[in-house]
């Protein structure tokens, strides 16, 4: 990268004086401020939605996030070697901790607030990153994983095999009752809603992609950001806290609490909500990994993951019967 020193100041029209490296890209000092540049896996065509969606946040009012500093003819991206690069602020910032209460609200209002700047968006390209609507089709293919894999482990019969035969039909339920909201009115009637409306989905919203220091929460990593219901970040948000507190719904409480009182929720999204959240996400994901991968040496290590899955049931179970009065 520090051969490339000449062509960055020529490409932004900026002064480079620092180049060192740091995970996952370089931190570079400038004259305009201290930067972070890293290489963007993103097509161009996905880099300029993202440019687009980030500017609509930043000028409405959600200015604490990583926005792609623009080359000299107005692109959000250079190239190095025939690969995409990007230029953002750097965050002198620690990662969100699930496991702390203070960093999860923290996060939950840092969302509302970007939920909330992001309405009204509208990307004026053929080419829309949407997931829009497509939720019931989406975990309807898990469900028909579920029972496929149910088949292979009928006639394997190894130790991941009996532990997944042995708990499978009560996550196949949970899976059915899942589906059974989505392909109520609620749904369709809340994507033709935000479909309206506008809207920016982060779609990513992990630990390492919510930054703090002290009170301000930065919000990184938008590369996955497409047009979807924003309670597909809450339900992540509050499913990733749950793991982490065996599923209170007191903290549960907290987290909506502090979303709602920026952007309150409404009754539809609170049904499609119940849905996300009793579908079986990680029980599929550790049966779909286990049986696309199949490694001898990594069964242990599968194994050990479905009985944590396990041990989450009656939690979840609880949760969920309670979920409603959360409102």
């Amino acid at each position: 990268m520090i051969e490339s020193k000449d062509l960055i100041e020529a490409t932004y029209g900026i002064k480079v004086t620092s180049i060192k490296p740091c995970r996952a890209g370089y931190i570079i000092d400038t004259n305009i401020g201290r930067k972070h540049i890293r290489q963007c896996q993103c097509s161009e065509n996905r880099i300029l939605y993202v440019h687009a969606a980030k500017e609509h946040l930043y000028s409405n009012g959600f200015t604490n996030l990583d926005t792609y500093l623009v080359t000299l003819d107005n692109k959000p991206f250079m190239e190095i070697d025939g690969q995409n690069f990007v230029i953002t602020p750097y965050f002198d910032a620690r990662e969100c901790e699930f496991s702390d209460d203070g960093d999860t609200i923290k996060a939950s209002i840092a969302l509302a607030h970007m939920h909330k700047s992001g309405k009204g968006f509208k990307y004026e390209n053929d080419i829309i990153p949407s997931d829009l609507g497509k939720l019931p089709e989406n975990l309807g293919k898990r469900y028909e994983e579920i029972l496929r894999m149910r088949r292979k482990a009928e006639r394997e019969r190894g130790a991941f095999d009996y532990i997944y035969l042995d708990c499978v039909d009560k996550f196949i339920e949970l899976a059915e009752e899942s589906l059974s909201l989505l392909n109520g009115t609620e749904y369709s009637r809340l994507v033709m809603k935000t479909l309206h409306e506008g809207v920016i989905c982060h779609h990513d919203y992990s630990y390492q992609n919510i930054l703090i220091r002290g009170n301000i929460t930065y919000v990184a990593g938008f590369e996955c950001c497409c047009e979807e219901l924003r309670v597909y970040d809450l339900v992540n948000l509050l499913r990733r806290k749950m793991r982490k507190c065996n599923w209170s719904v007191q903290k549960a409480s907290i987290l909506l609490d502090a979303y709602g009182e920026i952007a309150p929720v409404s009754s539809d999204e609170i049904l499609v909500m119940k849905a996300m959240l009793l579908f079986p996400q990680k029980f599929w994901r550790v049966a779909n990994k286990y049986y696309n991968s199949r490694r001898s040496w990594a069964q242990k290590n599968f194994t050990g993951m479905l009985e944590e899955v396990i041990a989450e049931y009656d939690d979840h179970i609880r949760f969920m019967k309670q979920f409603n009065k959360l409102f």
